[in-house]
């Protein structure tokens, strides 16, 4: 019933490790007394404009962390995404040097909060893969099917990885797969600058840059020609007020690029008809069943890293 009563509170490992939905100042401050909490990790990620109303739940645990002179860790998870590496090796490094007991929450307590949940019982207990997993359970509100499935597709990859190992679980495998191994699908990229714009581009005259995308991740590239169909890359120039002035994409066509392969892609740009400096930055973007380009997955969202360089136009 505390799912539905909004707290969704429970302990992990007794006097060590809570869990729990998005709490308000006063419940907050209530839970920390009473539990002796010494560390918050908000898996929600940080608000920035604190003082806007839709970020009062934010504003509201920062104080109450003050006030009781706990430590808050932001952590930034989405439960519709694999979890970004990055992100992942910061969770791991605060449970190793934090001071306990801890308090895990999300929004409603159930998928970021069911994953971290489950990665501390695998890395600090000796509790098996399936009885862990149960922090991913519907009495915590998580449905391990459609939106929030990614949450538990996380835990599928390590299991298919220990099956390929011919091995089994143990804290130090989990560890070494997660810091070493782990990517999310194909979102893990090395772009590099082959050839940068001309310095510098004459005003009115059209340009191009080319880049070296190396797949480092575990997974084919596919390319596929249409903007939401594949992996393609996705590069815009900006001015210095920080207006998009072009967006473009490239690797429109079909291509197979294995794990550590590449592909070379050119950035063909218009010309651009005030001198100045500009920006032209890239990503990778995964289009995979993206029926719209807004549900297309920037690689940037799962910790992979974009490019950018200064264009000067005279």
């Amino acid at each position: 019933m505390q799912v539905f009563a909004g707290t969704n509170r429970h302990e992990v490992v007794e006097g060590r490790v809570y869990r729990s939905a998005q709490p308000t100042g006063p419940q907050l401050n209530e839970y920390l007394a009473a539990h002796h909490i010494r560390t918050v990790v908000n898996l929600r990620g940080a608000a920035t404009h604190i003082d806007e109303p839709r970020n009062a739940w934010y504003r509201a645990e920062v104080v109450a962390s003050h006030d009781h002179n706990v430590s808050q860790e932001d952590i930034t998870l989405s439960a519709r995404l694999l979890p970004p590496p990055v992100e992942m090796k910061r969770l791991v490094d605060v449970l190793d040097h934090t001071e306990y007991p801890v308090l895990f929450h999300c929004k409603q307590g159930a998928d970021r909060t069911g994953l971290a949940s489950t990665l501390y019982l695998l890395l600090y207990t000796d509790a098996t893969p399936a009885a862990a997993r149960r922090q991913l359970w519907p009495v915590y509100g998580h449905i391990a099917l459609g939106a929030t499935a990614p949450m538990d597709e996380f835990f599928d990859r390590y299991e298919d990885w220990l099956a390929d190992q011919k091995t089994t679980h143990s804290p130090d495998r989990l560890r070494h797969w997660l810091l070493d191994v782990y990517s999310p699908g194909p979102a893990r990229s090395e772009l590099i600058w082959l050839e940068k714009p001309p310095d510098p581009v004459p005003v009115g005259r059209p340009f191009a840059a080319r880049i070296r995308a190396v797949n480092r991740s575990t997974e084919t590239w596919e390319f596929k020609p249409g903007n939401q169909a594949g992996i393609h890359l996705q590069y815009g120039v900006g001015n210095e007020q920080f207006q998009m002035i072009y967006r473009g994409e490239a690797g429109l066509f079909r291509a197979t690029v294995a794990p550590g392969e590449s592909i070379d892609l050119v950035l063909a740009v218009p010309s651009l008809k005030t001198p100045g400096r500009y920006a032209l930055a890239a990503e990778m973007i995964d289009g995979t069943g993206a029926s719209v380009p807004v549900r297309q997955n920037s690689f940037v969202k799962f910790g992979d890293e974009s490019v950018m360089t200064q264009v000067n136009v005279k």
